[in-house]
């Protein structure tokens, strides 16, 4: 018989991206934990995923969820740690979700953490270029930044854009984090600030790309609520893939992952694109936000740069776009920032500080995604209750 059991997030905690040289891996973990556990009481957790990208490279540590769980006392309960690089946090959830609704656990927490800083640059730069195909791409210099320009460039040929129209992306993320006291970069951007900063891999600009941050974030996956106001359920799930070879791609502007995991993950909830009011999708470089909307169908082909110029995807509209800032003003925590996402989904739907002009929204979507469209998840949730 199909099981039939819902799945509720019960608990959230976030912590706020930086620079925190304070703290080690195992410190943020603990701190993104520990909320959620104090939220859920007595729940009985089965196990825990821990979403993580990059702890071979940047800490010198495999095998890290058995660490974490000793770090925190909790040494019966299974840890399972999920890269997929960039994009492991949705897998996580993806994991967690499937554990409670065949009825194998109660409850699963999720933590995302990543810690990017205390690493020269050249280490990082190298446990970022192995998102791409490193023996035909980052062996030779190309990295995610240059991927990332390279779709820019033909998405301006494509539809006839000036990196000027593209720069309105930048531009409302950093006026949406001005307003969120969690995001790590709070200052409004003028276009003449994102034309003069720094050229990454032109046409990709200094303010195209998210910031690497040290950060971690936490939910709790129940099959049923822990308490009795209203709740946010996971309507729908879905996963998508693609091939890794930037060469061999049919197009650089549509990515054929982030399309079928949200058709999935719609098709699951009963629900059409139309009925989404909010999304968050993954921008760790601006063309990457455009182009997610567009493959998902929330946006037509193009017109991206068009209606965020116009404020049609503002809050007060009936679809917003990356509520919180994005990743361009919370931070791009590595294997966590899809955490970080759904997180900030859950406080938007639950309409609780700093997103309270978002109103009762009922319906929302979250996007996350490994490299250059190589995996994504999609995951639809509901305001309940």
């Amino acid at each position: 018989m199909f099981n039939t059991t819902e799945v509720y997030i019960v608990a959230h905690s976030l912590v706020p991206g930086s620079r925190h040289y304070e703290k080690g891996l195992k410190e943020l973990f603990a701190e993104a934990f520990l909320k959620v556990l104090d939220q859920v009481g007595n729940a009985n957790l089965g196990a825990i995923y821990v979403a993580n990208a990059f702890s071979e490279v940047l800490q010198d540590q495999s095998v890290l969820g058995a660490y974490l769980m000793d770090y925190v006392g909790l040494r019966r309960i299974p840890a399972i740690r999920i890269e997929s690089g960039d994009g492991s946090s949705g897998i996580a959830v993806l994991e967690a979700y499937n554990m409670v609704k065949a009825g194998i656990y109660d409850c699963v927490a999720v933590v995302g953490v990543e810690k990017m800083h205390d690493v020269i640059n050249v280490k990082l730069n190298k446990a970022l270029s192995t998102i791409t195909d490193y023996e035909y791409e980052g062996f030779f210099g190309v990295t995610p930044a240059a991927q990332a320009a390279m779709a820019m460039k033909e998405y301006m040929i494509k539809y006839g854009y000036d990196y000027e129209d593209l720069a309105i992306w930048p531009i409302k993320m950093h006026e949406r984090g001005s307003k969120n006291p969690l995001a790590y970069m709070k200052k409004q951007a003028t276009l003449k600030d994102v034309l003069e900063s720094e050229v990454v891999a032109d046409p990709l600009r200094l303010y195209d790309v998210a910031p690497a941050v040290d950060g971690s974030a936490a939910v709790v996956l129940c099959n049923k609520p822990l308490k009795s106001d209203a709740v946010i359920r996971i309507d729908g799930i879905g996963v998508g893939a693609y091939g890794t070879y930037t060469g061999q791609r049919d197009s650089l502007t549509e990515l054929y992952s982030v399309r079928d995991a949200a058709n999935m993950a719609l098709r699951m909830a009963h629900a059409s694109i139309s009925d989404v009011s909010l999304a968050e999708v993954h921008d760790t470089y601006s063309i990457l936000g455009m182009l997610a909307l567009e493959s998902m169908g929330l946006v037509r082909p193009g017109e991206t740069p068009r209606l965020l110029s116009a404020g049609t995807l503002d809050v007060g509209n009936k679809l917003v776009i990356n509520a919180s800032g994005g990743l361009k003003s919370m931070g791009f925590p590595g294997g966590a920032s899809g955490m970080y996402e759904l997180a900030l989904m859950v406080m938007e739907l639950m309409n609780v500080k700093p997103f309270e002009s978002l109103g009762r929204a009922e319906l929302g979507i979250v996007q996350d995604m490994a490299g250059f469209d190589l995996v994504s998840t999609s995951i639809v949730l509901r305001r309940v209750g």
